[in-house]
């Protein structure tokens, strides 16, 4: 049965709503569609076309159908720092001084999926295999210029699409920014293609990465939690 919320960093700048087990439903105006699920959804305009995997779009007047879709409203295209603050985002570093702004929104969860890890990440063992996952969504904020932190731990299996401004997920040989060996550019409706981390062991292994705003930037990080 289709359902639909609005998620609770929803704002007057960037509206968000999960929708589950959606049959062609419209998407009024233009949206980022973003389907969460592990797997494919569609999209319908003057024909239907696939929405794969944990992949993402831009959808005007058209309509979606699939397991587990994202849908962001661009309100306001011009978002600023303050702005967030006053809607309850909270710094990441905890205005530690000389630290970058790395604003995060409130996160939501959005119910549970079943990966089979090894179609998701493509190199695995059989310590995780086929499991149900918990998946949870939030918005991120860096200003123009921003390094937002070069780190390697997650227990958690993630990826980005971008919002607004133009950013890029960078990968690193170690924790040290002149070993960056890929770029993966992110401008508004691109979701990063792959997760970064393989599993090993029964837990997600990361290279070295972070993300960097070569604008002001706002994108969607999506979480899925192992149960």
């Amino acid at each position: 049965m289709e359902r639909a919320r609005l998620l609770n960093f929803t704002s007057d700048l960037i509206s968000a709503r999960v929708l589950d087990d959606p049959a062609e439903v419209p998407i009024v105006g233009a949206g980022i569609v973003v389907n969460v699920a592990p797997t494919r959804a569609f999209t319908s305009g003057s024909q239907r076309s696939i929405l794969p995997a944990l992949s993402s779009t831009i959808l005007r007047q058209g309509t979606v159908a699939g397991e587990k879709l994202i849908v962001l409203t661009i309100e306001s295209p011009a978002v600023q720092e303050a702005q967030l603050v006053h809607r309850g985002w909270t710094n990441f570093y905890d205005s530690q001084f000389g630290s970058p702004v790395l604003l995060k929104s409130p996160q939501d969860r959005l119910g549970t999926v079943e990966l089979n890890c090894a179609d998701i990440l493509g190199i695995t063992d059989n310590a995780i295999g086929t499991s149900r996952f918990e998946v949870r969504a939030n918005l991120w904020f860096s200003p123009a210029g921003t390094d937002c932190g070069i780190h390697n731990r997650h227990d958690f299996i993630e990826v980005h699409t971008q919002v607004l401004g133009r950013g890029r997920m960078q990968k690193f040989m170690s924790e040290n920014e002149d070993t960056l060996y890929e770029d993966q550019l992110l401008s508004p409706g691109n979701t990063n293609p792959t997760p970064f981390c393989i599993g090993v062991g029964g837990t997600f292994h990361y290279p070295w990465h972070q993300y960097h705003a070569d604008t002001d930037c706002v994108w969607l990080a999506v979480e899925y939690h192992r149960i």
